[in-house]
């Protein structure tokens, strides 16, 4: 079994390049050490398969010998030797690579060239950059990524590489899962074919999600046309994968579990002759290994068919979910909730940002332009609160989608948070004179009678009305409510209504000191005879809670109910009183 995994191993660095196969074959000549049959057979399989739920993949050549007869050494001697022998101008891999690259660059392409192994990455990434550094001026960078680096390091190289307009990283698998590679990169390289379609996936999902801003994203597969592994791999693997994706519409990973992966690797080999001769063996569909592989992929796509069955994923609507996304928005703030926020909290803190309405960012490399971006803000200086979190004169956006060079804005962004946390602890500890009062009072024409408008947190207890034995949940939210008229009797005003009023209602005229004081504290007193009509207005919005839950649960064809019990009594956390001019 070591010599099966040893053998193989050395095929698949040969296969990739000159540099993996001279790392590796160097290696064997000079190891002395244990027996194979002492090697650690999940090991060795880590070198030749590409396992994806390891958390970093192996990418360093492996280090094990194949044998330790003296006429093994001087096979693997003259082997090494060729390979050293090879001129990068005159591999035939290296070449296609390098053009296609050059393609993607002119196309306004930048790509990711993924590699198996350490020696490999490097090898490419020294070929490019002789290649594109020299003859583009300065414009185009290469660097690669590999599993040589810490994870700080490679952080730092991929932050430099963001700063070309032409760039291109080479890397192996240490950054195929985690890393989100969307915004700086639009074209995908496989120089080596992986032997796992999940692996394959994983790699493109670097680049082919949420956030990618290229209409289409570019991937190339390179294979030898007349290497007997790799059309082996790609018939019975790669393009048994993407028939199933086409076909479901979403991807089925090959199942690897038991000795499914021995059996699809042993079939290519076959011992003969006492092993003297290891002869390649191209995958065969009546081989009960390979029928064994079927086997377990076909079911699992028919679990995967099932499951959409029960979900019920293609039968949602998207106009009843967006519904309640929009309500979603409107309670937790919009792109230009987000956009008033960050601008009017940098004002207050004596830091403005100066609007750039021209599309004038560092382009994006696409052909297509940026036609639905409202604009830009120049961010001019920081508050102190912000140091660290973005750089002085960056260019940003509240509105997607963005060009290159533009980081967007949204509601989970750090300066929103920083912001947010930095104003509502100044509120709480500097009393005397905070940059975002709890309180307000202000004469304005955008009224026609004494408006308050109340900030509430509401907390809810949410169970379940099935029977199962389980712990509710506590959930909490805030509301904005709005009243005319005295604590006694108000007339309360529709939560769309208080919400605009809150955002749009501005100052007409000042107002004395005392009378904003006496109109705060007044209402303050008489907080309590708000209680009983609190209660009720805590009930009506539990009970659209609940109705939205079922809304959904329905829209999904879930099963589970849900109970929403709101918790009393609410926590006032503001108020702004808005007095007719």
């Amino acid at each position: 079994q070591g010599r099966y995994w040893s053998a193989l191993a050395i095929l698949r660095c040969v296969m990739s390049s000159p540099a993996a196969a001279i790392a590796t074959l160097g290696k064997q000549i000079e190891n002395r050490g244990d027996s194979v049959d002492l090697l650690d057979d999940e090991l060795m399989s880590s070198y030749v398969y590409d396992p994806t739920e390891q958390e970093q993949s192996t990418d360093a050549t492996p280090t094990v010998e194949i044998g330790s007869q003296d006429s093994d050494r001087r096979k693997l001697a003259q082997f090494l030797k060729n390979a050293r022998a090879i001129d990068p101008k005159q591999d035939r891999k290296l070449e296609v690579m390098i053009d296609r690259v050059k393609n993607l660059l002119a196309e306004g392409l930048n790509p990711i060239v993924w590699c198996r192994y350490i020696a490999t990455a490097n090898y490419v990434a020294k070929q490019l950059q002789q290649e594109l550094e020299k003859k583009k001026n300065g414009s185009t960078r290469v660097i690669a990524i590999t599993g040589e680096q810490s994870e700080d390091e490679r952080e730092t190289r991929l932050e430099e590489l963001k700063g070309y307009s032409q760039r291109v990283m080479v890397a192996t698998d240490c950054l195929s899962e985690g890393v989100n590679l969307q915004t700086h990169f639009q074209a995908a390289i496989h120089y080596d074919l992986p032997w796992n379609p999940n692996r394959l996936e994983q790699r493109e999902g670097r680049i082919d999600r949420y956030g990618q801003k290229a209409p289409v994203v570019r991937t190339c597969l390179l294979y030898g046309s007349d290497n007997k592994i790799d059309l082996a791999v790609l018939e019975v693997l790669i393009r048994k994968a993407v028939a199933i994706r086409k076909t479901l519409g979403v991807s089925v990973p090959l199942p690897i579990d038991g000795g499914v992966q021995t059996a699809i690797f042993k079939s290519l080999f076959e011992y003969s002759d006492g092993d003297k001769q290891l002869s390649l063996d191209l995958f065969k569909d009546q081989s009960p290994e390979i029928s064994e592989v079927h086997r377990r992929w076909d079911s699992a796509v028919n679990r995967e068919k099932q499951s959409m069955t029960k979900f019920a994923q293609a039968g949602i609507k998207p106009e009843e979910i967006e519904k309640e996304l929009q309500e979603t928005d409107r309670v937790l703030g919009n792109a230009d909730d987000v956009e008033r926020f960050v601008r009017t909290a940098c004002e207050r803190l004596g830091h403005g940002m100066k609007r750039e309405k021209q599309c004038d960012a560092p382009r994006t490399g696409l052909r297509e332009p940026q036609t639905n971006v409202k604009h830009y803000w120049i961010v001019s200086s920081l508050p102190d609160c912000l140091q660290n979190v973005i750089k002085e004169k960056s260019l940003i956006a509240f509105h997607e989608p963005v060009a290159e060079g533009v980081e967007y804005i949204g509601r989970n962004h750090p300066i929103v948070e920083r912001l947010a946390s930095f104003l509502l602890e100044e509120s709480l500890t500097n009393q005397q004179n905070p940059t975002a009062a709890r309180c307000g009072y202000i004469i304005t024409k955008d009224v026609t009678q004494r408006t308050n408008l109340l900030l509430l947190r509401l907390r809810y207890l949410i169970g379940n009305l099935d029977g199962a034995a389980t712990a509710p949940l506590m959930s909490e939210e805030c509301i904005v409510a709005g009243f005319t008229g005295s604590p006694r009797n108000p007339q309360w005003l529709s939560s769309d209504q208080a919400l605009e009023l809150l955002k749009s209602a501005s100052a007409s005229s000042n107002a004395n000191a005392e009378i904003k004081r006496k109109a705060v504290g007044d209402l303050i007193d008489r907080w309590p005879e708000l209680s009983g009509h609190l209660v009720n207005l805590a009930g009506e919005r539990a009970q659209g809670l609940s109705a939205t839950y079922d809304r959904i649960r329905v829209a999904t064809r879930g099963k589970q109910r849900q109970s929403i019990e709101p918790q009393i009594p609410m926590d006032l956390l503001g108020l702004l009183i808005l007095n007719p001019q």
